[in-house]
């Protein structure tokens, strides 16, 4: 972030509102900012200006991101943490924007304790500690009220890594039950393995299907838990639907433990 990046580390009130023709370009279509009360739009719009200053972005392979791109990533990420601060975000520092979904290698090993090695294709990263790697071609599809949300759900991966683990679990405000939080996550965890199974595999397929997330959920808590941030404000309808005790702790925790 350079030698003078300490004159950037303002609040994001101090911040002006992201200009209204970015906002206004990002918004059309997106249910999830048609919810939010006059208060709550201008508070989104001055952190998403602070997201884009304090946050480097970096294109690469030839991707080209331009002002809007940055606009709906900011826009997008500082969803989750509108009531929850900014201090959630302030261990990174980077997004890496790439041309397309990528390949990563993928290990597995089942019960009997068989390995199996496999390539899966990603719209999104992130690292422990280290940057946020999105598809900008996914980042664009995002937020149209299918439950599909790439930035948040990279950004749902950050908020639970930040007490070291990605185990579908974020540090929960004092308010909050851990027990309550496993209990409810659990269940839906393990009735959602069951009902994926049951249906097509294949991560759009899982869009479009009748289930209340999309099958990724299935992969692992930490998935899970990401794949209901991303329904959470994309299509609350279908997880309050499916999960109603998940979906009362998201609704809990984004609203910071209030």
């Amino acid at each position: 972030m350079g030698l003078f990046s300490f004159l950037r580390r303002r609040k994001p009130e101090d911040y002006d509102e992201i200009r209204v023709e970015l906002w206004d370009a990002v918004r059309a279509g997106r249910p999830a900012f048609a919810s939010l009360s006059d208060d709550e739009v201008s508070a989104l719009r001055r952190m998403a200006s602070w997201f884009v200053d304090v946050k480097d972005f970096v294109a690469l392979g030839g991707a080209r991101v331009d002002e809007a791109d940055e606009a709906a990533i900011a826009l997008f990420a500082c969803l989750p943490v509108l009531r929850l601060g900014p201090r959630w975000y302030d261990d990174w520092s980077t997004i890496l924007a790439a041309p397309e979904g990528f390949v990563h290698r993928m290990t597995s090993v089942d019960d009997a304790g068989v390995v199996t090695e496999y390539d899966d294709e990603l719209s999104g990263r992130v690292t422990e500690l280290g940057p946020v790697l999105l598809s900008l071609p996914d980042v664009r599809d995002s937020g149209f009220g299918d439950g599909y949300n790439v930035v948040v759900h990279e950004m749902a991966h950050k908020l639970d890594e930040r007490d070291g683990a990605l185990d579908g679990c974020p540090p929960l405000p004092r308010s909050m039950s851990r027990r309550a939080w496993r209990a409810a996550f659990g269940d839906a965890y393990a009735d959602f393995q069951v009902r994926a199974a049951r249906s097509s595999s294949g991560r759009r397929a899982g869009r479009a299907s009748r289930l209340p997330l999309d099958e990724y959920a299935a992969e692992s808590p930490d998935e899970f838990f990401a794949v209901a941030c991303e329904t959470f404000f994309d299509a609350p309808s279908r997880l309050r639907s499916g999960y109603p005790e998940v979906y009362a702790q998201l609704a809990t925790f984004f609203a910071g433990g209030a």
